[in-house]
């Protein structure tokens, strides 16, 4: 009985450091650096640069990057927003979703076309995303108005 209970005790450790590694906070952008990275100064002063999840935008020095950070810093520049994050990425960079207002900007960026639905190793794990960008690629939205946008996966791995 005594394992069970310690076994339950380690489970219930092991949710609540998990549920609080990851912190959901408000704050204004301070800075957009390109089409899905920005950066959030918190109530407490603190900056914290937000990769945001599931969108893969153009690279500053691609074609349609600079319309892309535009555009995002069009949406949320010098706003409040909200973040939720998600995980940490290997550059230590937040990874969240950002709402303005109840909005969902990941999903506004791949919706107006100016970002892809990321994919790891080919595949997508947002399924709202991919619906997201086929419409805005049926509908020949923002960087899906050119007849073949190369995808910022492709663009990093053709420049090494």
């Amino acid at each position: 009985m005594k394992f069970f209970k310690r076994l339950f005790i380690c489970i219930v450790l092991f949710c609540l450091s998990n549920a609080l590694a990851y912190a959901d906070f408000n704050g204004k952008v301070v800075k957009v650096i390109d089409g899905d990275t920005v950066d959030i100064l918190t109530i407490k002063k603190r900056k914290i640069r937000v990769r945001l999840s599931d969108i893969d935008a153009p690279e500053k020095k691609q074609a349609y990057g600079n319309v892309s950070r535009k555009y995002l810093a069009s949406l949320i520049a010098g706003k409040n927003v909200f973040v939720k994050e998600n995980k940490k990425d290997i550059y230590k960079r937040t990874l969240g979703t950002i709402f303005l207002n109840k909005v969902n900007i990941n999903a506004k960026m791949v919706e107006s076309g100016y970002a892809w639905a990321y994919r790891y190793k080919g595949v997508a794990n947002n399924k709202i995303m991919v619906k997201l960008e086929a419409r805005a690629k049926q509908n020949k939205k923002g960087l899906w108005k050119d007849k073949h946008p190369i995808a910022p996966w492709d663009f990093r791995h053709n420049r090494r």
